[in-house]
C-alpha cells in the first residue's frame, strides 16, 4: 500500500502592543513652561530616537524583517521535511507515487504520475519494450519508459493513446491503469448505458479525482473499485494482450501447429482448444510476468475502459467479422454480417474501429472473431468441470480465476445469484440470464449451467455476445 502523509503547518505571527500611561500631579505656571521647554527639547531628542535612520522604529521594522526572514525560511525547512517523510513513507509501503524532484523523467514502474494522472506502465525492468505509433512510416517503432509521447489517458481521438509494449517473442500487449467505475445509467438492463472512470493512485484507494469512499457493491450509480486490479494483492494495472492469442506460427492462411502462444495481428487466433489446454498455456507463457488467462472481471475491467470517455464511449466496438478468424480483422459495422466488408489491416481508418479506443492504441477482437475462453465457471459440480478444465477447477490458486456460485443450478438461478458480483460486465450490462438481445448494444447473453458451466466472451464473426458458456 502506497501512503502519503502530508503535513500542514501553519505559522502563527504574533503581534503585541505596549500602552505606556502617564499620571502627573498638579505643577506652577512657571514650573509649567519650563517644562514644556523641556519636554519640547526632549521631544526633538525622542523625535531623533524614534524617526531617525537608526532610530527605533528602523531598528523595530529591521528586527521585524529579520524575524519574518526567519519564519519563513523555518517554514521552508519544514515543508521539506514534510517532503522528506512523506517520500519515506511512500518509499517504504509500496513505492513513490510522484516524479523524483530534480528530474523530468517519467518513471515506468507502476507508480502514479501527477503528470499523466495514472499509474504508470510497468515495464517490469525492461522485461516489456515500451512501442508507440510512427504515423509516417505506418509501423510500431521502440521507445523508452519515460518518452512522454509514449502513451496518454485522455479523452480526445489524439489522446486516446493506451500504452503499448511488446514482449521479446514480438507478443504485443495494452496498460489498464488501476482505477474506480460508476454505471451512472443502464444498470442491470439492455439498453447501453454510461460509465464514468476515475483513474486511483498507485495501490491507495485514493481517485486522480481524490475520491476516497467507494461502495465497492453492485448497483446503480455506485463506485467501485475495479477488482480486476486485485491479483493476490492490489496491482496498479494489468497488461492484457492486444490481440487474439494465436501460435506463434500462425499465419493468414493457417493456424500453425506450434503449441506456444504469440498475441500478434493479421494472423489465424488460436481455436479448437479445451479449457485446461488454454488455462494451463497462459500461465506457462510468461511466469516471471503473471502470465495467465484473462478472468472474467479482467474482461470486465477493458470493456468498462472502452465505455467510458476514454475509449470509445458511445460507440461500439465493431466486429471482428473474419470467417478465417484473422486477429484485428474488422467489418465495415458493429453489426457486419460474416466477411461483409472486411478489412485485415487493424491500423486503417476501419480497421481502428474495431478497437477499444477507436485509435491504433486500443484492444482488438472483444467483439467477433473467435468465442475467447475465460479462467471463469459457475461452481454447479458438474463433471464438465473435471473432463474439459480440471486444471483450472482443481487449481488452489484463486487469484487466477474467477468462481461464481450455484446452489440451485439453472442459467436464471446462477445468473441472480451471482447478481451482487461487480466488474465482470455481466449482471451489471445485461437485463436478463438469457436472451439474444438481453445485454448493452443487444448482445447476445446466455449464462452457464448444468453441462456447460464454463464463460466464454466476445462473440465470433458471426453474433456478438456478452457472455456465454460451454
Amino acid at each position: 500500500m502506497i501512503t502519503n502523509l502530508n503535513i500542514k503547518n501553519k505559522m502563527l505571527k504574533y503581534q503585541s502592543k505596549k500602552t505606556k500611561k502617564y499620571s502627573e500631579s498638579g505643577i506652577t505656571l512657571i514650573a509649567l513652561v519650563v517644562t514644556i521647554i523641556v519636554l519640547l527639547i526632549l521631544i526633538g531628542v525622542v523625535i531623533n530616537l524614534i524617526f531617525s535612520d537608526h532610530g527605533i522604529i528602523a531598528k523595530a521594522r529591521e528586527s521585524s524583517d529579520r524575524t519574518e526572514s526567519a519564519a519563513l525560511e523555518e517554514q521552508e525547512k519544514l515543508s521539506e521535511a514534510d517532503d522528506y517523510i512523506g517520500e519515506m513513507i511512500s518509499n517504504s509501503q509500496g513505492g513513490n507515487t510522484d516524479i523524483p524532484e530534480g528530474t523530468d523523467k517519467l518513471p515506468s514502474d507502476g507508480s502514479y504520475s501527477e503528470i499523466k494522472e495514472v499509474n504508470t506502465p510497468d515495464i517490469e525492468n525492461g522485461q516489456l519494450i515500451p512501442i508507440k505509433w510512427d504515423s509516417e512510416k505506418g509501423e510500431w517503432i521502440e521507445t523508452t519508459g519515460d518518452d512522454e509521447e509514449w502513451y496518454e489517458y485522455g479523452t480526445t481521438n489524439d489522446t486516446k493513446r493506451w500504452a503499448n509494449a511488446k514482449t521479446e517473442d514480438g507478443s504485443m500487449w495494452v496498460w489498464i491503469p488501476r482505477y474506480a467505475y460508476c454505471i451512472t445509467s443502464g444498470y442491470h438492463s439492455s439498453s447501453a448505458g454510461t460509465i464514468e472512470i476515475e483513474f486511483m493512485k498507485g495501490t491507495r484507494n485514493e481517485s486522480s479525482r481524490g475520491r476516497t469512499v467507494f461502495q465497492n457493491e453492485s448497483g446503480a450509480n455506485n463506485w467501485n473499485i475495479h477488482p480486476a486490479f486485485e491479483y493476490g494483492g492490489t496491482v496498479s494495472g494489468i497488461w492484457v494482450a492486444k490481440f487474439e492469442a494465436s501460435r506463434s506460427d500462425a499465419t493468414a492462411q493457417a493456424p500453425g501447429s506450434s503449441e506456444t502462444i504469440k498475441v500478434q495481428p493479421g494472423v489465424q487466433s488460436w481455436r479448437k482448444i479445451k479449457m485446461d489446454t488454454a488455462y494451463t498455456n497462459c500461465l506457462n507463457y510468461n511466469g516471471n510476468l503473471n502470465s495467465h488467462l484473462m478472468k472474467n472481471d479482467e474482461w470486465g475491467a477493458v470493456a468498462y475502459l472502452s465505455k467510458s470517455k476514454y475509449g470509445k464511449e458511445t460507440e461500439e466496438v465493431w466486429k471482428n467479422n473474419s470467417s478465417s478468424f484473422i486477429t484485428g480483422a474488422a467489418g465495415n459495422s458493429a453489426s457486419a454480417g460474416t466477411d461483409e466488408g472486411t478489412d485485415t489491416n487493424y491500423a486503417s481508418s476501419q480497421g481502428v474501429e474495431a478497437s477499444t479506443t477507436g485509435t491504433v492504441y486500443g484492444i482488438y477482437d472483444m467483439s467477433g472473431g473467435a468465442w475467447e475462453l475465460v479462467a471463469a465457471y459457475v461452481d454447479n459440480g458438474t463433471p464438465s468441470l473435471k473432463n474439459n478444465g480440471n486444471s483450472l477447477y482443481s487449481t488452489t490458486d484463486t487469484k487466477t480465476k474467477n468462481v461464481y456460485a450455484s446452489s440451485r443450478d439453472s442459467a436464471e438461478n446462477n445468473y441472480n445469484e451471482n447478481s451482487g458480483k461487480y466488474g465482470d460486465a455481466l449482471y451489471e450490462t445485461s437485463g436478463e440470464f438469457s436472451s439474444n438481445s438481453g445485454a448493452w448494444y443487444a448482445d447476445n447473453s446466455s449464462y452457464p449451467y448444468t453441462g456447460s458451466p464454463f464463460f466464454i466472451r466476445g462473440g465470433s464473426h458471426s453474433i456478438t455476445t456478452s457472455c456465454r458458456s460451454i
